[in-house]
C-alpha cells in the first residue's frame, strides 16, 4: 500500500492537476493507497511523521511506501518528518517550481513514470540526507542548504508578489533574476571561517555566498555542483569569496554552463563534516526554505540515507 501526500498549492496548481492524473492512474492499475493532502508546511512534516513512526515497524515489520507531490520546499518538510528512513522508500513526483532535486537525479515529472517507479518498473536509489545544525535546532535537507547571497535571494522571492502570477504563465524565473539583480546591488561582504572536517581553518576576509551542495543543481538549474555525488558521504561546498562583488557578473555565464570551477574567488571543497562561522548574522536556507540569519552552522553528511524509487525503463509512458 501506499500514502500519497500532496501539497495541492505547489507550482501554482501544478500539484492539484498531477494529483487528478496520478489517481486516475492508480485506480486503472488497481494500487492500494490513502491521500493525504496537506494545507502547510508543517502539515507535511506532522503526517510524514506519523506514517513513518519507527513503532509502527517494529509492531508488524511493514514498510513504509511514500509517494509525494510537491516541489523541493514540500519534498524539504516531507523528509524532516522521516521518522523511520532505514524503512521507507520515497517515490517523489516533482511539481514545484524548481524541481533541483528531480533534475539532478534525473526523475521525470510524468505522473506515469512515477507511477512505473513505484513499481514493477522501478528500482531503489540510496542517497545522502545531511544534516544542518544552527543554535540548538537540527534539520534535513535533500537538495543543498546556502549562506549568504543565494540564501537573500530565495528569502525575497518567497515572499514576492509576483511569484505566483508569474508561475501560473510559467515566468517565475524572472521573479528570481529580478530579485537577485536587486539583491546584488545591495550586497554587503561579510568574512568568514571555514571548517573542513579535521582540517585547520579557512579564513576569508569577504564571502558573497557558501553554497554546501548535496546534489548538482539549484536555484532551479544553476549547476552549482557539476561534480556532487549524492551517495559519498560528502557535500560539495561552493563559496565565493576574496574577490569585488562587481566580478561575480563575469562568473555567472560560466555557472550557468557548469564551468564555474577554479574562477578568480570561485572556491570548491569537499567534506562530510564543514562548520563555518561568519562575522555577522546571514540569511540561511536548506532546499529553498530559509532559517533565518544565523552566525554559525554544522554540516554533516554521510550519517543518514534515503531510499528513492526511480524508473527503470525510459519507454514506459
Amino acid at each position: 500500500m501506499f500514502h500519497v501526500i500532496i501539497n495541492p498549492a505547489c507550482g501554482s496548481g501544478r500539484g492539484r492537476q498531477n494529483r487528478r492524473v496520478l489517481k486516475q492512474l492508480m485506480d486503472q492499475a488497481k494500487i492500494t493507497y490513502i491521500e493525504h493532502p496537506t494545507s502547510s508546511a508543517g502539515h507535511v512534516t506532522r503526517i510524514t511523521r506519523s506514517i513513518t513512526d519507527r513503532r509502527l515497524y517494529e509492531n508488524n515489520a511493514t514498510c513504509n511506501n511514500l509517494l509525494l507531490i510537491g516541489g523541493d520546499g514540500t519534498l524539504n518538510h516531507c523528509i524532516n518528518g522521516i521518522d523511520d528512513l532505514e524503512h521507507t522508500t520515497l517515490t517523489y513526483l516533482p511539481s514545484g517550481t524548481s524541481n533541483d532535486f528531480s533534475r539532478s537525479l534525473k526523475l521525470s515529472e510524468a505522473p506515469s513514470k512515477a507511477i512505473a517507479a513505484a513499481g514493477r518498473h522501478g528500482k531503489t536509489t540510496q542517497i545522502d540526507i545531511p544534516n544542518v545544525s544552527y543554535g540548538t535546532k537540527k534539520r534535513r535537507f535533500a537538495v543543498s542548504s546556502g549562506i549568504g547571497y543565494d540564501a537573500a535571494v530565495c528569502d525575497e522571492v518567497l515572499h514576492s508578489p509576483l511569484k505566483e502570477p508569474l508561475n501560473r504563465i510559467g515566468l517565475g524565473k524572472l521573479v528570481y533574476a529580478a530579485v537577485a539583480l536587486k539583491q546584488f546591488l545591495f550586497l554587503r561582504p561579510c568574512g568568514c571561517d571555514l571548517y573542513l572536517d579535521d582540517e585547520p581553518p579557512i579564513r576569508f576576509d569577504t564571502f558573497l555566498l557558501a553554497a554546501f551542495m548535496n546534489l548538482k543543481h539549484e536555484g532551479g538549474g544553476f549547476p552549482f555542483a557539476p561534480d556532487a555525488d549524492f551517495n559519498d558521504g560528502k557535500l560539495d561546498i561552493c563559496l565565493v569569496g576574496n574577490l569585488s562583488k562587481w566580478a561575480v557578473p563575469f562568473i555567472l555565464p560560466f555557472v550557468l554552463l557548469g564551468r564555474h570551477y577554479g574562477k578568480p574567488g570561485v572556491h570548491h571543497y569537499r567534506a562530510s563534516r564543514i562548520r563555518i562561522v561568519t562575522d555577522r548574522p546571514l540569511c540561511t536556507h536548506t532546499d529553498g526554505e530559509i532559517l533565518g540569519n544565523q552566525k554559525q552552522l554544522l554540516y554533516t553528511c554521510g550519517d543518514e540515507k534515503l531510499l528513492i524509487r526511480r524508473p527503470v525503463r525510459t519507454n514506459v509512458i
